[in-house]
């Protein structure tokens, strides 16, 4: 399972019954560093939780330097 949360405001923005691994999510292309910053894991490993930003807490005016937009 993987679950999709906003890391600043903890909201819950979505999630995909497969596993993290599913070559059509893309997160095992992540370099190690990034999945360690994007990625967080239950104890059991059959649960990852991506940390990404929602809507909300996106920087307003848009910046397009930010290397999340």
């Amino acid at each position: 399972m993987v679950r999709y949360i906003c890391r600043q405001c903890g909201r819950a923005l979505g999630q995909f019954a497969g596993d993290w691994r599913e070559p059509r999510l893309g997160l095992t292309r992540l370099e190690p560093e990034d999945q360690d910053d994007l990625l967080e894991m239950n104890e059991a490993g059959d649960v990852v939780w991506v940390k990404i930003l929602c809507e909300e807490c996106l920087p307003v005016p848009w910046d397009d330097d930010l290397w999340y937009n």
